[in-house]
């Protein structure tokens, strides 16, 4: 039997949790029988400087095309491109399409095939982030509004270079399937008229479901913030809307990680760093990360002012056996509902006091479960070797079709 050859794709090799995903496709693709994974990300291409090679990266679309050809994959597993890869490497995928046979794949980390912003945000007169209503996609409403806080002509060049790319590339379509971390990602695919989709939960990166959490007679909780010190990471924010609370139910607020806002925010709450209500703990590998945030916190906190996609924290919080207390909107809404372990709140003080009652009333309660089996590296291994064929014939009649259709896109594009 003819081994089947996977090549696993992704902007960069290091960084958040698209990154962490993509090394795991990989090392969860190798262990499948009769299967050859390479990886290609930002180790094998130069990462662009300037604004005009990452929009359109030739030395990666260089560097792209030699490893196809090399390797010579059966499959193409594409994460992010759009950063530092750019959108030239999908001239290149359907390009060698037909002559190479093989099938591509995309998960859809971000929203930057359904608007001109991935995190699906637009900027208000205020230049606030508001997360984009999914009824607005396709409308008037959704041009008119600025997907970045840069100013007139910069919005507008970023719209018309959306714009060019999906009329000349088409990049659903470069893909035989866009698999979709959340329901919520779906949606909005589909609102934008893509329909090659399917559904595939991100495997969490804690691999065995630890024993529940039981906490009784506890007043104050402390909760974990875990990820990137970042704007659209909402920690700030969460931290003047406990401070409004007055803290009520909450002993203290540790942070595992780093990022561009982590001085401004230990400079701007001082006074609740000294009084160790607010704890920074730094970065750490996840091998240490979970274990610590385990010993800590009644729960974790996902307070992103952004839609997110698939914030995985609130399923590795329920394979460690602790609940999440979620802002409610974007992904975040829907994410992991059905495992068992979601609190949600508003951006409002009274709004947090009662997801912190509903916490304590949910940590004393010994007979929840959580469903964390659709998560589970191994059923993602099992179902994304359904989704990709693996094992199958290597190129059936309607691949070949349609490789040949992106072919003639491309072509006619250039």
């Amino acid at each position: 039997m003819q081994r089947c050859r996977v090549l696993v794709i992704n902007d960069f090799a290091q960084g958040g949790g698209a990154e962490v995903v993509y090394r795991q496709s990989a090392d969860l693709l190798a262990t499948l029988p009769d299967v050859d994974v390479e990886r290609f990300d930002d180790n094998q291409f130069s990462v662009p400087s300037t604004m005009l090679s990452r929009s359109w990266n030739l030395s990666a679309a260089r560097a792209i095309e030699k490893a196809l050809l090399r390797f010579r994959p059966h499959r193409l597993m594409v994460h992010n491109y759009h950063n530092a890869l750019s959108p030239s490497i999908l001239n290149v995928i359907a390009r060698h399409q037909r002559d190479l046979r093989y099938r591509a794949y995309h998960t859809c980390h971000d929203y930057h095939l359904v608007y001109y912003n991935p995190s699906l945000q637009y900027f208000d007169n205020d230049r606030r982030p508001v997360i984009l209503p999914l009824d607005i996609l396709r409308t008037r409403a959704a041009f008119k509004l600025r997907p970045t806080p840069k100013g007139f002509v910069h919005d507008l060049m970023t719209k018309a270079y959306w714009h060019v790319i999906r009329a000349a590339y088409q990049p659903a379509r470069v893909f035989e399937r866009i698999l979709c971390p959340s329901a919520f990602m779906q949606e909005a695919l589909h609102r934008s008229g893509i329909d090659n989709t399917v559904i595939l939960h991100n495997p969490s990166a804690v691999p065995i479901a630890q024993p529940l959490v039981t906490v009784r007679g506890k007043q104050r909780f402390n909760l974990a913030f875990a990820g990137r010190i970042s704007q659209e990471k909402g920690l700030a924010q969460f931290i003047a809307l406990a401070q409004a609370a007055d803290f009520d139910g909450i002993h203290a607020i540790g942070v595992y990680g780093d990022g561009p806002d982590r001085a401004a925010i230990e400079q701007r709450y001082a006074s609740l760093v000294e009084q160790r209500k607010l704890i920074f703990f730094g970065s750490m590998p996840q091998e240490k990360l979970f274990p610590e945030m385990q010993r800590f916190a009644d729960a974790v906190v996902v307070p992103s002012v952004g839609a997110e996609n698939a914030p995985l924290v609130i399923i590795e919080a329920a394979m460690l056996g602790i609940p999440a207390l979620v802002h409610d909107g974007g992904s975040m809404a829907t994410t992991g509902d059905s495992v068992g372990n979601k609190i949600k709140f508003h951006a409002d003080p009274k709004s947090l006091k009662r997801a912190i009652g509903e916490l304590a009333i949910h940590l004393a309660d010994a007979d929840r479960k959580y469903d964390v089996d659709e998560y589970l590296p191994e059923r993602y291994a099992q179902r994304l070797a359904e989704i990709m064929h693996i094992g199958e014939n290597m190129a059936p009649a309607a691949t070949r079709e349609l490789a040949g259709l992106f072919t003639d896109n491309a072509r006619h594009a250039r």
